[in-house]
């Protein structure tokens, strides 16, 4: 089953994230009739593999949620380290500017 090559799925709604998630859904289908040859309609198979699939699909995007929430909390410690990073340049910048003006003899101080 071919797709309209006049749909661009990209402004089918004003909304991006629905046009892209058409998008997903368009190659998706397109990748399953490469690889079965046939629609999800004429796909024939009994209830319970259908039921056996869904159950692996869910289990494996699980598995890939889990791996997203370890990358994101990587990431969040990994900000909050540069973030004290910051903090205490800037600390030590202003700390030493201060430092080195308060050394300085007032007469040789320039304003």
């Amino acid at each position: 089953m071919a797709v309209n090559p006049d749909v661009d799925p990209g402004s089918l709604t004003n909304d991006p994230i629905v046009n892209r998630v058409v998008d997903i859904i368009i190659k998706r289908h397109m990748e399953g009739m490469e690889k079965f040859g046939v629609s999800m309609e004429n796909r024939d198979k009994p209830f319970d593999h259908w039921i056996d699939d869904t159950v692996e699909e869910l289990l494996d995007a699980i598995h890939y949620l889990v791996k997203a929430r370890t990358i994101v909390e990587k990431f969040k410690v990994k900000e909050q380290q540069l973030q004290t990073m910051i903090d205490q340049f800037k600390a030590n910048t202003f700390t030493e500017e201060k430092k080195s003006n308060d050394e300085v003899p007032e007469a040789e101080k320039t304003t």
